[in-house]
């Protein structure tokens, strides 16, 4: 098992340094995008050092208090990315680099009390060397704050994005949405490795029950996990369009009831007569320029007539037209996949799920449901006969 973590706290270094950089020469600073490169390099420092622990390098001279510790930065900087791909203001953004403060302190405290005790063999004359400047006691304090900030900044990261997500939905193409939600989802592992940090310093830090494996190979294949989503994430959001709220509309009188119905009828043609729903980057404004009306009406008019949201308005002919398919016999030898696509899905995982969440079944039972219930079909007929 040891083994096992330490390598994949390796591979999560490496990947972490290759999107790092990736992302720093691909995506520059768009949408912030940089903010999240150096999050991700901090984070496979992090990893790199909890490799070396891992191994036992860390007992060579070279590697002994090595300052790749940087808990206290990683979350600060995703919180700017937040920040930044969710349009807040420059004011806010600048504000929020004063959360960097003390990691910076720390970074530069750690490289001081590394190159004080560098050069010798012995590793007790380094330890001696290192608690002359207290290390263990700056440590203890940066280990207690980093649990506190880091679950603190988790949580808002989340709220942020999640807010964001729902303000905009209507206006993004199903995959641009999805990511959000990729995002929001790597907050969540993020969560759950501060709050198991913050179990495993109360229990080893205050109630001295000794250290506890266990929780830090929770936090080690969280830390792991978020380096590979946030790559997913940071490539293909650094064109994600910003608002800083749902988009502007022109100033226009409140439509009447009856025009609304009106609207509602008119969308209902371009989705029944035009299968607009088979465009997979189908947003709000794409109907709204077609009906020549602001999207705000468009989508009151979506929501009132039939209960939903676009997006969930949209995916339900969507999902419609892939159980049409499903059970056409034309469509026999056609990939469930390709069905998906064809219908107006671009998201393999996302098909799955609104498909799930939509009918109870997977399509590949509900294909094998509609097949065996026409093969009973004849056969009733027959002894019926």
């Amino acid at each position: 098992m040891q083994t096992l973590m330490s390598t994949l706290l390796l591979l999560g270094a490496i990947q972490g340094g290759i999107t790092g950089f990736g992302l720093l020469l691909y995506a520059g600073r768009k949408n912030g995008t940089h903010w999240l490169a150096l999050a991700v390099l901090g984070l496979a420092l992090t990893l790199l050092r909890l490799w070396t622990h891992a191994t036992g390098l860390e007992a060579q001279p070279l590697f002994r208090r090595l300052p790749l510790s940087f808990d206290l930065a990683i979350m600060p900087l995703a919180y700017l990315y937040a920040l930044t791909i969710t349009a807040a203001p420059a004011a806010a953004i600048r504000r929020g680099l004063a959360w960097l403060v003390p990691g910076a302190l720390f970074l530069i405290y750690s490289v001081l009390v590394y190159l004080a005790s560098l050069g010798h063999a012995d590793l007790a004359r380094m330890d001696k060397i290192s608690e002359q400047w207290h290390y263990s006691r700056v440590k203890h304090i940066e280990d207690l704050l980093a649990v506190v900030l880091n679950l603190a900044l988790a949580g808002l990261i989340w709220q942020r994005v999640s807010r964001y997500h729902a303000r905009i939905e209507d206006w993004l193409p199903e995959q641009t949405a999805s990511l959000l939600g990729i995002l929001k989802f790597s907050m969540t592992l993020a969560l759950i490795a501060a709050v198991a940090n913050l179990i495993g310093f109360v229990s080893n830090g205050v109630l001295h029950l000794g250290d506890r494996h266990y929780i830090s190979q929770v936090v080690n294949a969280c830390y792991v996990a978020v380096v590979y989503i946030a790559g997913i994430v940071g490539f293909r959001l650094r064109d994600l369009p910003q608002f800083a709220a749902a988009p502007a509309e022109p100033s226009i009188p409140a439509p009447t009831e009856s025009a609304l119905d009106a609207t509602y009828q008119r969308v209902q043609t371009l989705m029944q007569a035009d299968a607009l729903y088979t465009d997979a980057d189908l947003n709000l404004n794409d109907v709204a320029k077609r009906l020549s009306l602001p999207a705000a009406e468009a989508s009151r008019a979506i929501r009132e007539g039939s209960g939903k949201n676009f997006r969930t308005y949209v995916n339900d002919y969507r999902i419609a037209s892939v159980k049409h398919k499903l059970t056409d016999p034309a469509y026999e030898r056609v990939s469930i996949l390709a069905i998906a696509m064809e219908s107006g899905f671009n998201s393999e995982s996302s098909f799955y799920r609104v498909f799930k969440a939509a009918t109870g079944l997977s399509p590949t039972t509900f294909r094998q449901t509609a097949k065996a219930a026409d093969a009973q079909a004849p056969a009733q007929h027959t002894q019926e006969s």
